[in-house]
């Protein structure tokens, strides 16, 4: 199994790891305010993409952007959902 991380696509680490079942896979967003986003790709995703990363750049920016505000909600819903000390 080859897990590495050497790039960056969109500014979101890439982590190639060929055990990875999807084309682009991102870490569902969680409660942890240390959480940062990644792309889980295989190695023969990744060579692709580096050939023309223009063409995938948009798709992979909207994945970024879209992962940043599920962040967003669910630290929202965190921060919403703790309980207050009584006055």
């Amino acid at each position: 199994m080859e897990k590495q991380t050497k790039q960056d696509w969109c500014l979101v680490h890439v982590i190639v790891d060929d055990e990875t079942t999807e084309l682009f896979e991102m870490p569902s967003p969680d409660e942890d305010s240390e959480q940062q986003p990644a792309f889980h790709v295989t190695k023969s995703t990744a060579d692709l993409v580096a050939q023309d990363f223009g063409r995938y750049q948009p798709s992979l920016q909207r994945m970024a952007d879209n992962w940043h505000e599920a962040k967003k909600r669910v630290m929202q819903n965190k921060k919403a959902q703790k309980p207050t000390p009584a006055a």
